[in-house]
């Protein structure tokens, strides 16, 4: 590591310092580890890191065969190692290097606004932001608020004190040069970032006929954000059965003129018609992501049964890359936040009627959370078309946050050591592994996986999992079972949006469970 720092100019020491600083992300361990340490970070359309070949090294070395990666053919061989796997420097040092080796291709854009979101990503207005930055490819820097604990300047900066806020650096709606803008409310956000980036992609109509439109499928969305709220919490008061049932049957009923709706649209649009996001689609998603997952558990309500074109948007949506490739959320971690917020309910409900209820529907959150996170090893084949671009993102979270996610994954507290007062964690039923230096052991390997890559992407994506599945396995005999289950863990905590992007989260999940039942493989045969 000292001798790469001292061959690198003070220019390139410059690059890597500023580097560290914006990889530095941020969350709160509320629902799964944070693989963050500070609670800003800077985002653009560019990825952390280019494409380039990395990490043959050190599974030549591990091997006690002569060859373990066939360059030409990127086949790796089944072998098993007591080699230690590099160490967390090593790691971060050649993640740095390849940052070097390639900066020409990452244009890094000065950040225009700063978006206040919530750390979790479970506000579903942040999320409209968020994916109108997205859209619009609007560099921006992020500040991650804990809710719980709101800081202070965050309170003075923000009238309403709530999330989202913007803020636009240099507004060009003000006469005075490089005045700063403070805005909050996701709709008047979305305004105002069409009238201050007017060469970026407009997210309001700009005509009567295209706003009569707009303004019908806003008062139908109003509707159904209504009756979905009613329907939903409504219930949990002092609510007769007559009133429960109309209340579900006004909540299907607009689901249902939303579908027809969307019947209107030429295939493969978005809400309006158009082959292109508008903020009509912004304000949707984020609410009809969260009911799509969280609703056939709490309520035994399948939003898309019977509604194929509601389906077909949502697969529009889901192919959509400014929304897909960073701010959906996936199956997993919406049904494990599920199990989160039924239990916060229980804890906090008065009504004796309602307990079993509620324990019926925790049973069942957890049911389906564990059924998901045995399937994680299925994912080879879906992990497959992964961009090894996310592969990368998924190595510098976990790189950049290892001691935050080793004390995560192998503390029953509610708090680890040294963290804040106010930051809570949850998931406390879920297992957590046994043995934090094989804990630490484990996630070193399988950041070095991660890191595999070569110019040829397919190759990458194929070198990846046939290193993760028959190459070189650093072991140490005490350490099998406890690896096993600290990477096990590690999947089971980790969240989208919040920790990564979904592509990542997926790649991530699928290397993990891999190496887990390799290690638990190893475990049964030396007993």
């Amino acid at each position: 590591t000292m001798l790469l720092l001292l061959l690198l100019s003070f220019k390139k020491m410059t690059t890597l310092l500023v580097f560290l600083l914006v990889c530095s992300v941020v969350s709160s361990f509320v629902v799964t580890p944070s693989f963050g340490g500070s609670s800003t970070t800077t985002s653009s359309s560019t990825p952390f890191f280019s494409r380039r070949r990395w990490g043959m090294n050190y599974f030549r070395a591990a091997s006690s065969s002569s060859s373990i990666i066939d360059d030409s053919t990127s086949v790796v061989s089944t072998t098993t190692t007591t080699k230690e796997p590099p160490s967390w420097d090593e790691l971060l040092s050649s993640l740095l290097l390849l940052q070097e080796q390639h900066k020409e291709e990452e244009v890094e854009e000065e950040p225009l606004v700063t978006l206040y979101r919530d750390t979790n990503g479970w506000c579903p207005f942040c999320e409209r932001v968020w994916l109108a930055l997205r859209v619009k490819g609007i560099p921006y820097r992020e500040r991650l608020i804990n809710l719980q604990d709101k800081p202070e300047w965050f309170t003075e900066l923000v009238p309403t004190a709530l999330v989202p806020a913007l803020l636009i650096h240099n507004s060009n709606t003000n006469s005075t040069n490089n005045e700063r803008r403070i805005l909050w409310e996701s709709q008047d956000i979305l305004k105002a970032l069409d009238e201050e980036f007017p060469d970026t992609p407009q997210l309001l109509p700009d005509d009567n006929d295209d706003t009569h439109y707009y303004d019908a499928a806003m008062k139908l969305n109003d509707e159904l954000q209504s009756a979905g709220f009613k329907y939903i919490y409504g219930n949990k008061n002092q609510t007769t059965a007559t009133e429960r049932q109309q209340n579900r049957h006004d909540f299907l009923t607009k689901l249902d003129q939303l579908n027809a709706a969307l019947e209107q649209n030429p295939p493969g649009s978005f809400r309006l018609g158009t082959n292109t996001v508008t903020a009509m689609d912004c304000v949707m998603i984020p609410t009809l992501e969260r009911w799509r997952y969280q609703l056939p558990l709490t309520e035994g309500l399948d939003i898309l049964e019977n509604r194929p074109f509601l389906r077909k948007w949502l697969d529009v949506m889901d192919s959509y890359p400014p929304y897909a490739d960073r701010v959906r959320g996936d199956a997993y971690s919406w049904t494990a936040a599920t199990s989160t917020f039924l239990r916060l309910f229980a804890s906090n409900d008065d009504q004796p009627e309602t307990t079993t209820t509620l324990q019926e529907k925790i049973e069942r959150a957890d049911a389906a959370t564990n059924k998901l996170t045995e399937s994680f090893g299925d994912a080879v084949v879906a992990a497959v078309a992964v961009d090894p671009v996310f592969a990368r993102e998924a190595a510098t979270k976990l790189i950049t946050n290892h001691d935050a996610v080793v004390a995560d994954c192998t503390t029953t507290s509610r708090r680890a050591e040294g963290e804040e007062p106010n930051v809570v964690k949850s998931q406390t039923q879920l297992p957590r592994a046994s043995d934090t230096e094989a804990a630490d052991f484990v996630l070193r390997h399988v950041a070095s996986l991660l890191l595999l890559h070569n110019d040829d992407d397919d190759d990458t994506k194929s070198i990846i999992l046939a290193a993760a599945q028959s190459g070189p396995l650093p072991i140490t005999k005490q350490h099998a079972a406890a690896a096993s289950e600290a990477a096990r863990t590690v999947a089971a905590r980790l969240c989208v949006p919040r920790d990564m992007s979904a592509p990542a989260a997926a790649i991530f999940r699928t290397v993990l469970t891999i190496v887990a039942n390799r290690y638990s493989d190893t475990s049964k045969q030396q007993q």
